[in-house]
């Protein structure tokens, strides 16, 4: 329906590819918008049963050379400067990188170069995710992401599988075996393919798990041959809760206890992007020990790489 003030569509639906979408909407100044560049207004209402996001990025610089004369990176959504539209999202399954996206619900703001996230839920990586934040393209070469996140019964395996993030961060994430919920607070810059780039991550958070197996955990194995009990390497452990901050792409934790059987473990320190890992800490031991109450701790330092950890015992407290 057109009339001078505004045009309004009933309910359509358009298929691309594979990827279908229906929409009702209604837009203001449009005729502003189509004839002298300004901006459209609107309302936009959408609704898919499965939406690849990877379809709709610029697959490669040569590509965009000859679609566009912008600075805009290959492979960046770009949000137009001259859309105000209010935006409800319902989509059933939304793919985007490796991540799978389903029940995908929530509010849109998009103005100036910028989408405002509110409310908007998902499941994800086996467990839920509720995300506040923006993601912004104001400055076409540096598009950036500051959002937070609320995830619950997310599975360690899964997030290391389709979180290229996690990998470069939270390696140990692989070979972890149980869920953890929490919140995560991100602000970064993002890449062509926008991802994060990690030496421009800020942030911090809080994740808690009930449940976890650190089998096959190499730190932990170490630990294990220091204290000389082997039987910690198939520890489950309950009840964990980690406080992280990140700053330039590294992540740090507050002390934390991690029960391994009789022993109680308490652990600090930090990771980095090149996988090198900074952990102090100290090992209780059990009164079966026979051991005397002030010397019934020693302290330990775990260093190298998740893939090859560095454990050692302070000399004074392996005497004691």
């Amino acid at each position: 329906t057109f009339t001078p003030r505004y045009l309004q569509l009933s309910q359509t639906t358009a298929n691309i590819g594979k990827n279908d979408i229906t929409a009702d909407c209604r837009f203001e100044n449009y005729m502003g918008y189509a004839l002298k560049d300004k901006t459209l207004r609107g309302t936009l209402n959408i609704r898919s049963n499965h939406f690849n996001l990877n379809d709709f990025m610029q697959a490669d610089s040569t590509q965009t050379a000859t679609t566009t004369n912008s600075e805009t990176p290959a492979g960046m959504i770009e949000i137009p400067a001259n859309i105000d539209f209010q935006m409800n999202a319902d989509m059933k399954e939304v793919l985007f990188s490796s991540l799978s996206l389903t029940a995908l619900n929530g509010k849109l703001l998009v103005k100036d170069s910028k989408v405002d996230m509110k409310n908007l839920s998902m499941n994800a990586m086996g467990g839920s995710v509720v995300m506040n934040g923006y993601y912004s393209t104001a400055d076409k070469t540096r598009p950036k992401m500051n959002a937070g996140f609320n995830l619950k019964g997310i599975s360690f395996s899964q997030a290391y599988k389709d979180l290229d993030m996690v990998q470069q961060l939270a390696p140990v994430f692989e070979n972890l075996k149980g869920n953890f919920s929490g919140n995560m607070n991100v602000q970064t810059m993002l890449d062509s393919q926008m991802a994060p780039v990690m030496e421009t991550m800020q942030g911090g958070g809080s994740l808690s798990t009930q449940d976890i197996s650190l089998s096959g955990v190499t730190a932990i194995d170490r630990i294990a041959d220091a204290v000389k009990k082997p039987d910690l390497k198939n520890i489950k452990v309950k009840d964990l809760t980690i406080d992280f901050t990140i700053d330039k792409g590294r992540i740090s934790t507050q002390p934390f206890d991690i029960k391994l059987g009789d022993y109680m473990l308490n652990l600090s320190g930090s990771t980095g992007l090149d996988q090198t890992i900074d952990y102090s800490g100290k090992i209780k031991l059990p009164a079966s020990a026979g051991q005397i109450s002030n010397l019934s701790t020693f302290d330990l330092k775990i260093g190298g790489s998740f893939a090859s950890p560095k454990v050692s015992i302070d000399t004074k407290s392996m005497a004691n």
